[in-house]
C-alpha cells in the first residue's frame, strides 16, 4: 500500500518537472517631461506695443527618449496657444497670470509665471508738434523706475490708434486725471485719449457754434468737471470735460486776450482772465460769476503776461503802456477780506512797479514761470532770459542760448513739477521733417542737462505728465 502511494508522489513530481516556464517581466520606461524653471523668469515686464516671446523647447528635457511633445499656453486662465513658441503682443496693461503645460504620451510638466505689460507713457515729457504742412505728432520720454529718462518715442498717437486720422494744426494739450485732451484747429475738435495708453477715446466737437476754433485749454488735473476752453476770436467756451461737450459760458461772456493764468490749489480753480474790452482782470472760481477787476489799467494797457508770483499767495500782470512794461502783483483771491466781518473791503495789491526791458518782453515770446525761485523765464530767438520779479529791469544777458544747431527758434517753455528744470522745444524752419529739438536746463545754474535732437515737429506744448 506504502509502495502505491509513493508511486503516484514521483509520478507527480516527474509531471511538474516535465512543465516549462516561458513568461518573462518586460519592464517599460517612462520618458519623464522636465522644464528647466530655474533658468527661465518668474516675472516678465514688456511695455504696451512690445512683443514677449518664449521658445519653451529650448528648456524642456525628457528622461529616456524624446518623443512628440504637445504644448498649452493659457494666459489669464484661459487657453492662448498650442504652439512650442509663445507669442504675445502686450496691448492691454496689467498683470496676467500665464502657465504652459509640454507634455508627452507618458508625462507632463508645467512652468507658471506672470505677464506685466505695463505702460510707456506713464509718467516723463510729453512734446505736442506741428509740421510745416499742419500734421500733429505727439512725442513721449518715459521717466524710468529709477528717475532717470529714457529716450523719446516719436508718432506715439498714430502708433496706438491705427486708422485714426487726427486733425492738423494742433494747439494745445491738458492734462485731467487719466485723460489727455488735445485741441485742434483744423476741423475744430478736442481729441479725448488715455493718459496711459494714448488711445481714442472720445472726441469732441461744437459744429452748433460756427466761431468755435479751441486754441488754448484752462483745465486743473483734478476732479473738476469743467474746463475752460479760449477760442481764436477771444470767446470762452465751457468745456464738460467728464461729458466730453462744449457749452456755451453763462459767467464768461466777453472778449478775452489768449494770455491768462490758472491757479489750481486745494479749493476751487480760479482763472485769471486779461478782458480784452474792459483792459481788466476777470477772476473766476466756478462758485462765483466772473469778478471783474475794477479800473487799475487804463485803456491804453496791453497785457503782456499772466503767471503766479509768491507760490501758492499771488499772481503777477505784466502790462505795455506806451512801450513801457509794467508789473502788478495781487492776491490769489483778490479781495481783501474783514477776518471780523468776513466782508470784502478792497484789492489786494501786493506791488506796482514800471519794469526797463532791453530787450523789449512780447506777449508771444515762450514764458515760464517759476514762483519757487521767484523768477520768469523767457525766450526770444535762440536766447533764454531769466528776470526776478524783484528786479526793475529785465535782464540785457541771455541766461543760456541755443547755438548748437544753427537758425534755432525756441517756440514753447515748460518748468518740471518739483521746479528743478526748464524744458524748452525749439526748431529750424529751414530744415524739413522731425525738425524740432528738445533742451532740459537745471533751473537753479542754467546748465544744460541734456539735448534731444529731431524728436519732434515744430514744439507747440511741452508738459511733464505725471501718472
Amino acid at each position: 500500500m506504502k509502495l502505491k502511494y509513493l508511486y503516484i508522489w514521483l509520478i507527480g513530481l516527474l509531471a511538474i518537472g516535465c512543465f516549462d516556464d516561458d513568461t518573462t517581466v518586460d519592464t517599460v520606461r517612462i520618458s519623464e517631461v522636465a522644464i528647466d524653471t530655474n533658468s527661465l523668469q518668474k516675472e516678465y515686464n514688456r511695455d504696451k506695443n512690445q512683443t514677449l516671446v518664449i521658445d519653451i523647447t529650448s528648456y524642456v528635457t525628457q528622461k529616456e527618449k524624446d518623443l512628440p511633445l504637445t504644448f498649452q499656453w493659457d494666459m489669464d486662465y484661459k487657453f492662448y496657444s498650442d504652439s512650442s513658441v509663445l507669442y504675445v503682443d502686450c496691448q492691454e496693461l496689467g498683470t496676467f497670470p500665464m502657465r504652459v503645460k509640454v507634455s508627452n504620451e507618458h508625462s507632463s510638466a508645467f512652468y507658471e509665471f506672470k505677464l506685466h505689460i505695463n505702460s510707456p507713457y506713464e509718467e516723463g515729457i510729453a512734446v505736442l508738434s506741428e509740421s510745416n504742412d499742419g500734421t500733429g505728432m505727439l512725442s513721449f520720454m518715459r521717466q524710468m523706475a529709477d528717475g532717470t529718462l529714457g529716450s523719446f518715442e516719436t508718432r506715439c498717437l498714430s502708433t496706438n490708434n491705427p486708422g485714426v486720422v487726427f486733425p492738423k494744426s494742433p494747439t494745445d494739450m491738458s492734462k485731467r486725471l487719466s485723460q489727455l485732451f488735445i485741441s485742434y484747429k483744423d476741423d475744430p475738435s478736442i481729441y479725448m485719449v488715455n493718459a496711459k495708453t494714448l488711445e481714442l477715446e472720445n472726441v469732441v466737437t461744437a459744429t452748433e457754434f460756427s466761431d468755435f476754433v479751441p486754441v488754448a485749454m484752462m483745465m486743473p488735473d483734478n476732479t473738476a468737471r469743467t474746463a475752460i476752453a479760449l477760442s481764436e476770436n477771444g470767446k470762452v467756451y465751457n468745456l464738460a470735460s467728464m461729458e466730453g461737450l462744449i457749452l456755451s459760458h453763462t459767467a464768461l461772456r466777453s472778449t478775452y486776450s489768449l494770455v491768462h493764468h490758472g491757479y489750481f490749489g486745494a479749493y476751487n480753480p480760479a482763472y485769471y482772465l486779461w478782458d480784452a474790452d474792459l483792459h481788466t482782470i476777470c477772476y473766476y472760481n466756478t462758485v462765483n460769476d466772473c469778478s471783474q477787476f475794477g479800473a487799475i489799467w487804463d485803456e491804453d494797457h496791453e497785457v503782456v503776461a499772466i503767471f503766479e508770483n509768491e507760490k501758492g499767495s499771488s499772481f503777477t500782470v505784466l502790462t505795455r503802456k506806451n512801450g513801457e512794461i509794467w508789473k502788478t502783483s495781487l492776491g490769489n483771491y483778490i479781495y481783501l477780506q474783514d477776518p471780523d466781518t468776513y466782508q470784502y473791503v478792497g484789492i489786494d495789491y501786493r506791488d506796482v512797479q514800471r519794469v526797463i526791458t532791453n530787450p523789449v518782453l512780447e506777449k508771444e515770446n515762450p514764458k515760464v514761470a517759476s514762483p519757487s525761485y521767484q523768477c520768469l523765464f523767457y525766450a526770444q530767438g535762440n536766447k533764454i532770459y531769466r528776470w526776478y520779479y524783484s528786479s526793475t529791469s529785465f535782464p540785457t544777458e541771455s541766461w543760456a542760448t541755443i547755438d548748437d544747431i544753427p537758425n534755432a527758434e525756441i517756440t514753447t517753455m515748460a518748468i518740471s513739477p518739483d521746479e528743478s528744470q526748464v524744458y524748452v522745444g525749439a526748431y529750424r524752419s529751414d530744415e524739413s521733417g522731425e525738425n524740432g529739438y528738445v533742451y532740459i536746463y537745471d533751473t537753479r545754474t542754467g546748465r544744460l542737462i541734456n539735448s534731444y535732437k529731431n524728436v519732434a515737429y515744430k514744439p507747440i506744448k511741452i508738459m511733464y505728465k505725471v501718472k
